[in-house]
């Protein structure tokens, strides 16, 4: 029986994966087969890939003792997907590890909405009074939305700007599978979040990114050169959505922790993961893939309205009436500003909004919001941070049901005057007297960006960028434009 090592979140322990290897042991695997991994996530001074290189070292020893197997599976939560993606795209970054299937649980691949709170002067209190008051700053940046970490490791085994398709991902070598659940951990409803499972978000669960590079610096700010990034390793992961499961009860197969009636629904986490372990081919891969995706479907089906959809309700949650919003599909955006030069664009803004059909495009430089602005705004972002640690990293999240629905934005916002397409605006404020963005004529300037027709009738089909449940990076290349003076050459006569 091949062995399994089951690698913990942030500010866990090692026994918090406890359950799931004693339903892993009730399934065919014995204790001895079972391992448990761990690190200090709370200690201030502690990075990601601090973590990740002890990791291989711990590995390797064990192996050559024997204790561990040549092969295994490798079970995580949360962080430890981080942590975890950091050891194979640092030790095997074409592939050859020793991880035959790779199961994340909720995974934090792309940020957590509440990482920020950990670093407050509350949690400290509260969650590190007897760890001398450390939540693990390194980590919480790491787990921040919109993290160059997440980025940098997005960009070594799922995505690459220049074309390049070297993964430690294979269909026949380590092969990634994500399950994460659409409930909410009771009492982070205050958040005001949604489309998560009261830690992580839906779309930043989704190892599978998509990659755009935007470049304005040929000089015309309605018509950016776009460029997709190339996809590393398998086309796609299996992905599956549970609607009964929250961020800890993820790590609880058993049926009773499931908050769903149904028994079919409340066995089903135990059963995908006994599935995605027994994968050993290329085929039997693609499979999963597809089961999982129909679970996919039939978790969107309970955002819906009509007797199908509250039948579906009434048996996998209990009563037609129950909330249909937090099963809502969202769109992860992270944009990353530059100048041409490569320098960081910190002070921009961004917006939403459908261009004109007769003349030029809109551009709001130094001039007013518009209606469809507005509507945009207030229907469909949800969210819109700024990284901390890097503040030309912005993070949108967007209601892609409230875009898409017979009286979303798509049909009630826009008249005839206005193209079926969902553009991105951004308006880079110049940093001072001699520097400015786009034109030297203004104080701020604006360009449009495409990203995606909106045909409500229309799949998420391989030419489109933005897919339901994923994050986006968006980096955006503004023309950095120097006043005459910034270097100058006269005669001394």
């Amino acid at each position: 029986m091949t062995q399994v090592l089951l690698v913990h979140g942030w500010s866990a322990k090692d026994k918090s994966m406890a359950e799931l290897g004693q339903f892993l042991d009730a399934n065919g695997y014995t204790t001895t087969d079972i391992h448990l991994g761990g690190y200090p996530s709370m200690a201030d001074d502690v990075h990601v890939q601090d973590s990740a290189r002890r990791m291989d070292e711990v590995i390797r020893r064990l192996q050559r003792a024997g204790e561990l197997a040549d092969r295994f599976h490798l079970i995580v939560h949360s962080t430890g997907a981080l942590v975890s993606r950091q050891w194979l795209a640092d030790q095997y970054p074409n592939g050859g590890s020793p991880v035959d299937n790779f199961l994340m649980l909720a995974p934090a691949n792309f940020g957590s909405p509440i990482a920020t709170l950990g670093r407050s002067a509350l949690a400290r209190i509260v969650k590190g009074w007897n760890r001398g008051f450390q939540t693990g700053t390194e980590f919480l940046h790491a787990l921040e939305l919109g993290s160059q970490l997440q980025e940098n490791l997005a960009c070594r085994d799922r995505l690459d700007p220049d074309g390049k398709t070297t993964s430690p991902f294979s269909e026949t070598g380590t092969r990634p599978f994500v399950i994460v659940g659409a409930s909410q951990i009771p009492g982070t409803q205050i958040t005001g979040e949604k489309a998560w499972d009261g830690t992580v978000r839906i779309a930043s669960a989704n190892i599978d990114a998509q990659g755009m590079t935007a470049d304005f610096s040929s000089g015309d700010p309605t018509q950016p050169v776009l460029k997709r990034w190339s996809r590393r390793g398998p086309d796609k992961t299996p992905f599956a959505l549970l609607p009964d499961r929250h961020h800890l009860t993820i790590l609880r197969p058993a049926a009773k922790r499931s908050n769903s009636p149904d028994s079919v629904t409340a066995n089903r986490l135990g059963e995908l993961v006994l599935e995605a372990l027994a994968v050993a081919s290329p085929d039997a891969y693609g499979e999963v893939a597809t089961h999982w995706a129909t679970i996919c479907q039939e978790t969107r089906q309970l955002a819906q309205d009509g007797d199908a959809a509250d039948a579906l309700r009434t048996r996998i949650l209990g009563k037609a009436s129950a909330s249909h919003s937090r099963f809502d599909e969202y769109y992860q955006i992270v944009v990353e500003a530059v100048d041409e030069t490569g320098l960081p664009v910190d002070d921009f803004e961004l917006w939403l909004t459908a261009p004109r059909k007769q003349g030029r495009r809109d551009l709001r430089s130094n001039q007013a919001i518009t209606r469809i602005e507005i509507d945009a705004h207030n229907n469909l972002i949800r969210d819109d941070h700024t990284n901390r640690r890097n503040l030309n990293r912005r993070v949108l999240h967007i209601d892609r049901r409230a875009l898409m629905k017979r009286d979303g934005f798509l049909r009630t916002s826009l008249t005839r005057s206005y193209e079926n397409i969902l553009a991105a605006g951004i308006t880079a404020i110049a940093p001072g007297n001699k520097v400015s963005y786009f034109s030297k004529d203004s104080k701020q300037g604006s360009g449009l960006i495409p990203l995606r027709a909106l045909d409500p009738q229309a799949q998420d089909g391989e030419d489109r960028f933005l897919r339901r449940y994923s994050t986006h990076f968006l980096r955006v290349v503004v023309p950095r434009v120097l006043d005459d003076d910034v270097f100058t050459i006269r005669s001394m006569s």
